[in-house]
């Protein structure tokens, strides 16, 4: 049988918590607010499904553009293209300077 195509393929390690991670997330990451021109870190959440960005562009650093809703736009150079990224506050930390 032939292997799946799907979007979350080969994501067990990025998609799994460590033990002390295990179970809910803290609310105030779900409801935490983000400047223009703030970095922030990707890092997928995986007890949150809602606003998920593509697991390739887990562990990427960009610049929030603006939001759309309830998420935030997040400009990240990949391999030398500039992209936007969609993503929840669930699945953002901000960068620490």
């Amino acid at each position: 049988m032939p292997s799946s195509n799907g979007p979350t393929t080969g994501t067990r390690n990025k998609l799994s918590n460590h033990p002390r991670e295990r179970g809910m997330s803290p609310p105030q990451r779900a409801i935490a607010e983000f400047d223009e021109g703030q970095k922030v870190h990707l890092v997928l959440d995986p007890s949150v499904e809602d606003g998920r960005f593509h697991a390739r562009f887990n562990g990427h650093t960009g610049e929030v553009v603006g939001q759309q809703g309830d998420a935030f736009k997040v400009q990240i150079t990949d391999g030398g293209k500039e992209k936007t990224i969609i993503a929840t506050a669930a699945h953002l930390r901000a960068q620490e300077e």
